[in-house]
C-alpha cells in the first residue's frame, strides 16, 4: 500500500490527496486514549475552550495526515519551498569543526530537515527501527547524494556506540529529546506549567562532549511550503555535571514550548505527556 502511495503522488494533486486524508480523520477520532490526550493538551495546557479545543484536535490529526502525505510525496519526486530567517545558526555551526548534536521533537516535520538543509558534513541520524522496509528504502534513496547516514535504534545499544564515535570524529548528530525512547532514563522540567520528563540521553551527551546543541523545527506553512525555525542552546560554562544536564534540559523545554505555542495544531505527542494529567 505505501509503495502504492508513492506511485499515487507521482500524478495526483497534493490538494486531492490532501482530500483524502480528511476524510479519514473520523475513523481516527474513535480511537479514545488519543483524541482524549489530545483534547487535554488543548483545553488544559494550552487554554482552549470546549468547542475550540474539539475543533483542534481535529486539525491536529488533519496535519498530522498531510506531514505523513508529504513524506510519500517526497519519496514520488515532489519538491517543497522552504523559508528562513535562521540559516546563519545552522550555517554558523555546520561550517565549523567540531561535533553538533541536533535536537528533534515531534513537532511539524522534522524529516523534512533532512531533504531541506543540506549537510555540510557527515551527519548520523538516529531513526526508529521499526519503520517499514518501503519507507527505510526511500529514506535512504533520498539521501543517497547527501552525508546523511541513518541509524536504526537497536537493541544491543550499539546505536550508542555509533553515535559516541561521530561525535568524537566532529561530526553531527541528530536524535530525538522529547519523548523517552529506549530508556526510562530522564530530566525532569518545567513545561507548560508543571514539570514533566525528557530523555537524559541527548542532555547528557551534550554536556560530556560539550557540544553545542542545534534544535531546529521545521513547520507546514503552506501546501507546497514549510518554514524552518532553528535555535541554538549551549552547554553552561557552570555548574556539576548534573546542573548542567539540567540547564540544558530546561532550554530546551522552553524552546519546544515557545514554538508549539506559536503552532499548537503541529505537535504530534497524542498521548498523556504529563503521564497524571487527567481531563
Amino acid at each position: 500500500m505505501q509503495r502504492a502511495l508513492i506511485g499515487l503522488f507521482r500524478w495526483v494533486p497534493m490538494r486531492v490527496m490532501y482530500g483524502i486524508t480528511f476524510i479519514t480523520i473520523p475513523f481516527y477520532l474513535l480511537n479514545g486514549s488519543t483524541s482524549s490526550a489530545s483534547y487535554s493538551f488543548f483545553r488544559n495546557r494550552i487554554g482552549y475552550g470546549r468547542l475550540r479545543s474539539a475543533l483542534y484536535v481535529f486539525r491536529n490529526m488533519y496535519n498530522m495526515g498531510k506531514v505523513v502525505m508529504d513524506r510519500f510525496a517526497v519519496y514520488a519526486g515532489r519538491s517543497f519551498g522552504m523559508q528562513s530567517t535562521d540559516l546563519n545558526i545552522y550555517y554558523g555551526l555546520t561550517m565549523k569543526d567540531g561535533p553538533v548534536i541536533m535536537l528533534s521533537s515531534h513537532v511539524g516535520n522534522y524529516e523534512m530537515a533532512g531533504y531541506m538543509l543540506p549537510s555540510p558534513r557527515p551527519h548520523k541520524v538516529l531513526v526508529y527501527a521499526g519503520e517499514t522496509a518501503t519507507i527505510m528504502q526511500n529514506r535512504a534513496r533520498v539521501f543517497g547524494n547527501t552525508q546523511v547516514e541513518m541509524i536504526p535504534v537497536s537493541d544491543d545499544m550499539s546505536h550508542l556506540f555509533a553515535l559516541n564515535n561521530a561525535l568524537a570524529d566532529g561530526e553531527m548528530v541528530s536524535l530525538p529529546a522529547d519523548r523517552l525512547f529506549g530508556s526510562h532514563k530522564a530530566v525532569s522540567v518545567p513545561f507548560f506549567g508543571e514539570s514533566a520528563d525528557f530523555p537524559l540521553g541527548p542532555f547528557n551527551l551534550a554536556v560530556q562532549r560539550e557540544a553545542p546543541v542545534l534544535v531546529p523545527f521545521v513547520m507546514k506553512v503552506g501546501v507546497h511550503l514549510y518554514k524552518v525555525i532553528l535555535k541554538r542552546l549551549d552547554v553552561p560554562a557552570e555548574g556539576t555535571h548534573q546542573e548542567k544536564v539540567q540547564a540544558l534540559a530546561g532550554a530546551y523545554a522552553q524552546v519546544l514550548e515557545s514554538v508549539v505555542r506559536q503552532y499548537p495544531d503541529q505537535w504530534y505527542n497524542f498521548y498523556d505527556f504529563w503521564r497524571h494529567e487527567t481531563v
